[in-house]
């Protein structure tokens, strides 16, 4: 495989969260593989999706094992991309529309942790994850509760800056389940910022992004000129 292939299937690797040493069985297969899949979640009907992704993945018999990584993230990929396409909305968004979400989650980002919820709120994201976890933000507030005890103007202050009334009574739970929303809408928003990088910065490799539209997402902390495109690699 070419230096240049082998940068480009990286990059494809950390967009579909593929590891990439999974690909070692075949690289140029897999390339080929998750360079198909890719466009699947374009495809509007359900059953030509489904269609899609066996016709892709039945490439991969007698190439990679059954019970390979790459064969059960590659399945797991297509099953989410046969039942939530809309999951993969930024893999074939334009640039514009990229650029645009991305500085409007920043900004959110920005005022979350400006009223205190997120990287290093300690218990509160502790809670946070125990309601990723189960599903339930229910379960979520009592165990965030339970680590908030004798921390009682932690809530009352996260309830004041988000201008919340609660009675005495119900602001103990009502405002652990306000701080854990925020906190998970604080870390989907991490999330999909670092979705969102991933994207640009594959087209900016492959020359569909300007200078300055790396800028924009990207900053100033990587010069743009020092990162090579997939042609020079």
């Amino acid at each position: 495989m070419e230096p240049s292939e082998e940068a480009y299937l990286k990059g494809l690797c950390r967009i579909l969260d593929i590891p990439f040493q999974s690909t070692e069985e075949n690289p140029s297969l897999a390339l080929n593989v998750l360079t198909r899949m890719y466009l699947v979640p374009t495809i509007k009907e359900h059953s030509k999706r489904n269609r899609a992704v066996n016709e892709i993945r039945a490439n991969l018999s007698g190439q990679f094992s059954n019970y390979s990584v790459f064969t059960g993230r590659t399945a797991l990929l297509a099953v989410q991309m046969q039942e939530f396409p809309y999951w993969f909305d930024h893999l074939n968004a334009k640039t514009k529309v990229l650029i645009s979400q991305y500085k409007n989650l920043e900004l959110a980002v920005s005022v979350l942790g400006k009223i205190g919820i997120g990287a290093g709120a300690g218990a509160l994201v502790a809670g946070g994850v125990e309601a990723s976890k189960s599903g339930s933000l229910k379960q979520g507030a009592k165990v965030m509760t339970e680590r908030l005890v004798g921390r009682g103007p932690a809530i009352k202050e996260a309830q004041r800056r988000l201008g919340l009334r609660f009675s005495p009574k119900a602001a103990g739970v009502a405002g652990a389940v306000v701080i854990i929303g925020g906190t998970l809408i604080y870390y989907s928003a991490l999330e999909r910022m670092e979705d969102i990088r991933a994207v640009l910065m594959h087209r900016f490799q492959k020359g569909e992004l300007t200078d300055d539209q790396y800028r924009e997402v990207f900053g100033d902390t990587i010069d743009p000129d020092t990162i090579k495109r997939y042609w020079e690699m």
